[in-house]
């Protein structure tokens, strides 16, 4: 896997309405044992999302396994969690 880069915003792009923070997906045991998926912010530079946790709920039936290989892939495409006002 290729490691992550950070990528500076460029300061005409920022607008005070939308934070973005590096992070990674995991696949974890959700409160029920199920597996979920994760996100994890790499700098807590989503004010937003100060305190909380987000969490994807997976369809019944998928393994772990399953939420680890997804999580794989889309850690291997996924910069930047962007939310906006």
């Amino acid at each position: 896997m290729k490691p992550l880069q950070n990528f500076a915003i460029i300061p005409a792009m920022e607008n005070p309405d939308v934070q973005r923070s590096g992070c990674r997906l995991k696949a974890v045991n959700g409160t029920d044992g199920k597996p979920v998926i994760r996100v994890e912010l790499f700098h807590q530079t989503v004010p937003l999302l100060a305190g909380t946790t987000v969490e994807f709920e997976l369809l019944a039936g998928t393994t772990m396994a399953q939420a680890r290989t997804l999580v794989d892939a889309a850690n291997d495409r996924i910069l930047n969690v962007v939310v906006r006002k």
